[in-house]
């Protein structure tokens, strides 16, 4: 039925999106942690080439620059700064926000279709 596959493939594009959110949500979340490095969410095509799925939380590209760190009086030594772009997270953070309005509102018309048609087989 064309309504239960809408609801599916947008109800798998909802908790890929809720997953790569929580990535992201963790990347933010570590901003101020030295030497933390950043992960990133990738995505795919899900099974049978329909709807998205998250693929694989890749790990940092890149290791610490230990010429960016900043000296720590109290540790004797450099502090490497975390690798987090918080402009990078909004954007995230945002498109996610708008993927996931986009698949909830997938969600309510699918919804809204299967109820008309019981409606009309009634």
């Amino acid at each position: 039925m064309i309504s239960s596959n809408s609801m599916t493939l947008a109800a798998g594009a909802l908790k890929a999106q809720s997953q790569g959110l929580a990535v992201t949500a963790h990347n933010v979340a570590n901003v101020s942690t030295g030497g933390f490095r950043p992960r990133h969410a990738a995505y795919a095509t899900g099974p049978e080439g329909f709807g998205v799925r998250l693929n694989a939380v890749l790990p940092p590209a890149e290791a610490p620059d230990p010429a960016q760190a900043v000296y720590d009086a109290t540790a004797n030594a450099g502090l490497v700064p975390s690798g987090t772009d918080l402009a990078v997270g909004a954007v995230e953070m945002i498109s996610a926000q708008h993927a996931y309005a986009a698949n909830a509102q997938a969600v309510r018309t699918a919804d809204a279709m299967l109820g008309t048609l019981l409606d009309i087989r009634a």
